[in-house]
């Protein structure tokens, strides 16, 4: 019995199924570029003073995130907000501070 095709055509046919077969990896989740602001702007002063200390968890990080600022300036802000007593240091470490907000004798 003479064979059906020639080695050329069974090598071919074998190749063209070893390409379909081959895993596409996925690019992974992007993540949006964000630009926050490096420097103080009378807005952003203004919510700093009024809304932050009305927070019930204080960290710079949430302070970056609601305000549009840099970490580094947000933390700066927190420790003026602290000299001043309107916010409390409840925890701190050489990475990271938590504040609160001061608790009037009313509440």
């Amino acid at each position: 019995m003479p064979p059906k095709g020639t080695k050329a055509a069974a090598l071919a046919k074998a190749m063209a199924g070893a390409k379909k077969g081959k895993k596409k990896w996925s690019k992974g989740g992007t993540r949006d570029e964000v630009k926050n602001d490096v420097m103080w702007t009378k807005a952003t002063l203004d919510k700093l003073n009024n809304e932050v200390p009305k927070y019930k968890v204080i960290t710079p990080q949430v302070v970056s995130d609601r305000l549009k600022i840099s970490v580094s300036i947000a933390a700066a802000g927190l420790k003026k907000l602290a000299a001043e007593k309107v916010i409390k240091v409840v925890c701190t470490s050489s990475k990271w501070r938590i504040y609160s907000r001061v608790l009037s004798q009313a509440e």
